[in-house]
């Protein structure tokens, strides 16, 4: 009986294994260098931006800061988070990568900074590189950066 279950168990983890692997390599890191032009699958994309695709009451982020202080400031939020993490910074542009707690599915994170009219402009971007409907989950991630930005 026990070994039954002893069995079972560790079919269990093997195959939980396998499935994050599996995911893994279909969901491969990409550098990106630029801000996305749209979501192009919006059930699976919240963006923030100069044209929204969900983020529900939102927009574009204005700042009374530099474009260098206001990056500073986001990369510290996004390292301090445990499964987020940068894959390319530069002057204005973040991308940075989500991984969801149990399934372990790979996420990106757009963020743009750009001055207009002696103001930092922030656009946000979130969307899951597999399947075709994330449960909100970027919508929640958008929505939580977006406010934490704002209360820089």
């Amino acid at each position: 009986m026990y070994s039954l279950i002893i069995a079972l168990f560790l079919m269990s983890i093997a195959a939980y294994i396998g499935m994050v692997n599996i995911i893994y390599f279909l969901a491969p890191n990409e550098k990106w260098t630029d801000f996305p032009k749209k979501c192009h699958i919006k059930t699976k994309c919240t963006r923030v931006a100069d044209s929204n695709t969900r983020g529900y009451g939102l927009k574009p982020i204005e700042l009374d800061y530099s474009i260098d202080y206001v990056q500073k400031e986001i990369i510290k939020m996004i390292d301090a988070k445990p499964r987020m993490k940068i894959i390319n910074d530069s002057l204005g542009f973040i991308h940075a990568t989500d991984v969801t707690p149990f399934f372990r599915f790979y996420d990106d994170i757009a963020i743009k900074i750009f001055k207009d009219n002696d103001k930092a402009i922030v656009w946000l971007q979130s969307q899951s590189r597999l399947g075709y409907y994330d449960f909100q989950v970027n919508e929640k991630r958008v929505q939580n950066l977006h406010q934490k930005i704002s209360s820089l």
